[in-house]
């Protein structure tokens, strides 16, 4: 399989089997993320493998929020009506939380600003592209409770959370958002050739 065919391949998964990640996947996905680029090679990221029912269950309580019915339209699957909430978490059996060390990052010496973010999301992307290439599904959330994960996670200090990745077989009655993973905007309204769009 090509790179252009495991990027088409990798579509939203929010509804997941309960089927496990074996082993050998795991360390595979995590060699993907290990080989990525991050700035200096300093590689700052961290990555919390979650797969246990205490870890996965951690990962419930600090993905709960407010009911909202935006989010509910978007994925039926958060859907918690009964509880008041909305629940971003799908199923997975699988949880890469993904973090970076703060101390470990480069830093742009002008601007002072820091790697950590870059560099862990070029990992990510990694381990999500990886997992495609391994007939696995994934989703990436960005919107969990951050303070919550770092008290139930008991994460170091210096480390910033960044995304998690749910990563599982998907359900067999899964089906594409057609809406959110079929559709691509023309390169001609992203990318511009030697001088940006003039207003």
């Amino acid at each position: 399989m090509d790179f252009m065919e495991i990027s088409k391949k990798r579509v939203t998964v929010r509804k997941f089997s309960q089927k496990p990640v074996e082993d050998e996947k795991i360390e595979k996905i995590l060699e993907a993320g290990r080989w990525s680029p991050t700035a200096v090679n300093l590689q700052p990221q961290r990555i919390m493998v979650l797969n246990t029912p205490e870890s996965l269950d951690k990962v419930r309580q600090f993905c709960s929020f407010g009911y909202d019915q935006k989010y509910v339209d978007l994925a039926k699957e958060c859907d918690d009506k009964e509880k008041g909430k909305v629940n971003f978490y799908y199923g997975a059996p699988l949880v890469l939380f993904v973090a970076y060390d703060k101390d470990e990052c480069w830093t742009h010496p002008q601007s002072g600003k820091s790697s950590g973010a870059t560099d862990a999301t070029i990992v990510a992307t990694h381990m999500m592209l990886e997992a495609a290439s391994l007939d696995l599904g994934s989703v990436w959330i960005s919107y969990f409770d951050e303070e919550k994960a770092r008290e139930l996670l008991e994460l170091p200090e210096s480390w910033q959370s960044v995304c998690m990745l749910y990563i599982g077989y998907p359900a067999d009655d899964f089906e594409p958002n057609a809406k959110m993973s079929g559709h691509r905007k023309p390169l001609t309204e992203t990318c511009f050739w030697n001088e940006a769009p003039k207003n």
